[in-house]
């Protein structure tokens, strides 16, 4: 039996404008790929839920 279950999903949309040069539609792909995006953005995400109490004990990841 799991010691847990899902109870919701956030889903983040990462948007560029339609005219951005395609050396920097690389480029930010590249960075969102990158292992420090994902660090951080899990720092922020624990982060957020420390600043709500009702949430205490709650479990959160972020993966891609």
């Amino acid at each position: 039996m799991a010691g847990s279950v899902v109870i919701d999903e956030v889903h983040v949309a990462f948007r560029v404008p339609k005219d951005l040069p395609e050396g920097r539609v690389e480029e930010v792909s590249r960075t969102l790929a990158g292992d420090e995006f994902l660090r951080r953005l899990r720092r922020a995400v624990r982060g957020v839920v420390r600043d709500f109490g009702e949430l205490s004990g709650v479990r959160a990841s972020a993966s891609r």
